[in-house]
C-alpha cells in the first residue's frame, strides 16, 4: 500500500500546480493584469514548447549527432537548455508582438508570465500527480495489470519528500517565467533589445544546470542551485520592471 504521507504529499503538488497559478492571476488582475494575457501565456507554451520544440527534438536527437549529444550531460544539458530557451522565448516575444500588442501594462508581462508557468506547472507535473493519486486509490480495490503493480511499487517505495521537492521546482519554474515575461516585454516596450536574447540565455543557463546538476548531485543540492539562479533572474527582472512605465506606448 501507498503511504498516507505520500499520497498527501502528491494532492498537495496536484493542488499547488492549480491554486497557485489561478491564486497570482486573480492577485494581478485586481492590479490591472488580465485574463487574456494569462490564457495567452497558457496556449503559447502549448504550441511552442509542446508542439514545435518536439518537431526539433525528433529531428536533432533522432540524427547521427543527436546520439552523440545525448551520451554526453553536458551537450545535452547545454541542447536541451537552449532549445527551451529559443522556443519559449521566441513564443513569449510573438505572443506580445502580435497577440497582446494592445496591451501596453507592464502588468501584462506577469500576467502573460502566471499563464506561461502556470499551466505547464499543471500539465507537466499537477497532472503526474493526478494520476498517480488515482493510481493509488485503485491499488487496493482490484488486481492490477502488471505495468501498473509495478508503478505502484514504485510509488510506495518513493519519499513523500520526493514529490514535495517536485511542487519546489515547479514553483522556480513560475518565477522564471515570469521573470523572463518581463525581460521579452521590456525588449519590446521599452526597446531593449538585447534583453530577448538575454532572457534565452537566462532560461537556457537555468535550464542547463538543473540537468547537468541533477545528474550528479542530490535533488536537494540541484533544487538549490535551480533556486538560487531563478533568484537571480528575478532580482534583475524585478528591477527592469520597476524602471518600466506602468502603461507604455505600444511598439
Amino acid at each position: 500500500m501507498i503511504p498516507t504521507a505520500t499520497m498527501a504529499a502528491m494532492a498537495a503538488v496536484l493542488l499547488l500546480t492549480v491554486v497557485l497559478p489561478i491564486g497570482v492571476i486573480l492577485f494581478l488582475r485586481k492590479h490591472g493584469g488580465s485574463w487574456g494575457a494569462f490564457f495567452t501565456g497558457a496556449g503559447t507554451f502549448v504550441l511552442f514548447a509542446l508542439i514545435l520544440e518536439p518537431v526539433l527534438h525528433n529531428l536533432v536527437l533522432g540524427s547521427a549527432a543527436g546520439a552523440a549529444i545525448q551520451e554526453n550531460i553536458l551537450l545535452y544539458g547545454l541542447y536541451g537548455g537552449l532549445a527551451a530557451g529559443v522556443f519559449e522565448e521566441t513564443g513569449r516575444l510573438m505572443a506580445f508582438r502580435f497577440v497582446l500588442k494592445k496591451q501596453g501594462k507592464r502588468i501584462t508581462a506577469l500576467s502573460y508570465g502566471i499563464g506561461h508557468g502556470g499551466i505547464e506547472a499543471f500539465l507537466l507535473v499537477g497532472l503526474t500527480m493526478a494520476a498517480n493519486l488515482a493510481l493509488a486509490l485503485s491499488a487496493g480495490n482490484a488486481a492490477l495489470p502488471t505495468e501498473a503493480a509495478a508503478a505502484v511499487e514504485t510509488l510506495a517505495s518513493t519519499p513523500a519528500a520526493m514529490f514535495l521537492w517536485s511542487g519546489l521546482e515547479r514553483i522556480s519554474a513560475i518565477a522564471l517565467h515570469m521573470a523572463n515575461s518581463v525581460l521579452v516585454f521590456a525588449s519590446l516596450r521599452a526597446g531593449k533589445r538585447w534583453l530577448f536574447p538575454a532572457a534565452i540565455l537566462a532560461h537556457g543557463a537555468v535550464n542547463f544546470a538543473a540537468m547537468v546538476s541533477n545528474a550528479y548531485l542530490p535533488v536537494a543540492a540541484t533544487e538549490g542551485i535551480v533556486l538560487v539562479l531563478t533568484a537571480a533572474v528575478v532580482f534583475w527582472a524585478a528591477q527592469i520592471y520597476k524602471n518600466l512605465p506602468l502603461n507604455a506606448e505600444n511598439p
